[in-house]
């Protein structure tokens, strides 16, 4: 306790110079090798806040790898120390990444691995991808998005997607995965897919548009707000290229006094959308009738 106690009032000193920061990182820096993993992230809390002054690269990067191989074992530790562990190495890697880059294999997750430390180990994982390693957190994520968890196959499915968004280069390999699990047809998969190829589209306007008719197939085992909200979202922004965009529409329309008002909001939203891309009488009458259901609803709400 007494080192750890020191090591967080250095954490606090601001060095005067690059100079001055190096030789207390010097100091400290034989802290990394000790047996108690609060010493040990205290030391690597201590160095990286010295980090910040330290000008010269080959000794910022010299100090990267010193710190990769003490936090590698703590995860070797009890599920307690790793949950602690994991959760500092995720504040770390969103500061310093370099200093994991290559080690992302520590952090795939073992069988008997704690939920909250899978959870954990799933953040880091996709803070740590990159075009260089994408391929085998995808091969990774696809064998969590089967396991009986749900929240934690909800979680793998929603890590491809932001794994997508982040890298536009692997963007089309992370649809492919993705259009893998919603063939597998399992109904919490299909949804949290449909939630996440939403965003994607967002992030990538008229680019993967080609799979729209796969998603539609899916229709019928949408029952949480959030994915029927993101798959009307997809109708309406995409109605030009789906011939029976307001065949769908209306389909969602039959149960709208039942609906959410997530569901709701974007109904009208996607019904408005479907009559600037196709004015004709059909979309005309739908808004209609959606109006006519929204203004009954705020009646009733003012009592």
């Amino acid at each position: 306790w007494g080192q750890v106690f020191i090591l967080d009032a250095l954490s606090r000193y601001k060095a005067a110079d690059a100079r001055e920061a190096e030789n207390i990182v010097e100091r400290v820096t034989p802290r990394l090798q000790h047996a108690n993993c609060a010493v040990v992230l205290s030391a690597v809390k201590m160095i990286l806040q010295q980090m910040e002054l330290i000008t010269s690269t080959d000794v910022v990067r010299n100090l990267c790898k010193k710190m990769a191989p003490p936090l590698v074992t703590l995860l070797s530790a009890e599920p307690e120390i790793q949950y602690v562990a994991l959760r500092n190495i995720n504040l770390i890697v969103q500061r310093r990444p370099t200093i994991l880059a290559h080690e992302i294999k520590v952090f795939f997750c073992k069988y008997n691995d704690p939920i909250y430390v899978k959870m954990e180990k799933l953040e880091i994982m996709i803070k740590l991808a990159s075009d260089r390693n994408i391929d085998q957190v995808l091969l990774e994520f696809k064998e969590y998005a089967t396991e009986v968890d749900v929240d934690f196959v909800r979680k793998a499915v929603r890590a491809i997607g932001r794994c997508a968004i982040k890298l536009e280069r692997a963007a089309e390999r992370c649809i492919s995965v993705l259009l893998e699990l919603i063939k597998i047809k399992v109904n919490y998969v299909v949804q949290e897919a449909i939630i996440v190829i939403k965003d994607i589209f967002r992030r990538y306007p008229n680019t993967y548009e080609s799979i729209i008719a796969t998603l539609c197939e899916s229709l019928d085992t949408l029952d949480e707000p959030e994915a029927k909200a993101s798959m009307i979202w997809i109708i309406g922004e995409y109605a030009e290229r789906i011939d029976n965009a307001d065949e769908l529409l209306e389909s969602f329309l039959e149960s709208f006094p039942e609906e959410p008002a997530q569901v709701q909001l974007q109904l009208l939203t996607a019904t408005v959308k479907l009559f600037l891309k196709k004015p004709t009488e059909g979309p005309q009458q739908m808004i209609q009738v959606t109006l006519k259901y929204y203004t009954c609803l705020c009646f009733k709400l003012l009592g």
